[in-house]
């Protein structure tokens, strides 16, 4: 891994846990705690945020590699690639969930991929413009 990679992956994990932790502890709070499922004990309260953290990592490796395999190296396509892994990944796995825990309810399961979306692009994009910002050549691409 060149250290420009390590940058971007380092910037994308910085922004998935500020992004993730605004839209889920904040702004999206209220909709969780509402569509809960029948499914008792399963949060923990409060969360162990060592591992939340650790969950960072390989997501941030993730979202790095994806952009770089795309030819991403900008804010606008980073956004872009990464709205569009964010909202596949989360709809393939709150899909999957709901057919076979009682996690969440149908609601939850179908608005939940767009937040992922939301956070995922945002990560991507910081991503990207660090990618673009560091590489040599056109930053518009």
């Amino acid at each position: 891994m060149t250290r420009r990679f390590l940058l971007a992956a380092l910037a994308g994990m910085v922004a998935i846990a500020v992004f993730g932790g605004v839209l889920y502890g904040v702004v999206f709070a209220g909709l969780f705690e509402s569509n809960m499922g029948p499914a008792t004990g399963v949060m923990k309260n409060p969360p162990d945020l060592l591992w939340v953290g650790l969950a960072h990592v390989p997501f941030g490796l993730l979202l790095t590699l994806v952009l770089v395999w795309r030819g991403a190296p900008s804010l606008r396509r980073g956004a872009l690639t990464g709205a569009a892994l964010g909202f596949l990944m989360a709809a393939s796995y709150d899909l999957s969930q709901y057919g076979t825990t009682h996690l969440w309810t149908l609601k939850l399961t179908l608005i939940e991929p767009l937040i992922t979306m939301v956070m995922v692009g945002a990560a991507g994009a910081v991503t990207g413009a660090v990618l673009g910002r560091t590489s040599p050549g056109p930053e518009s691409r």
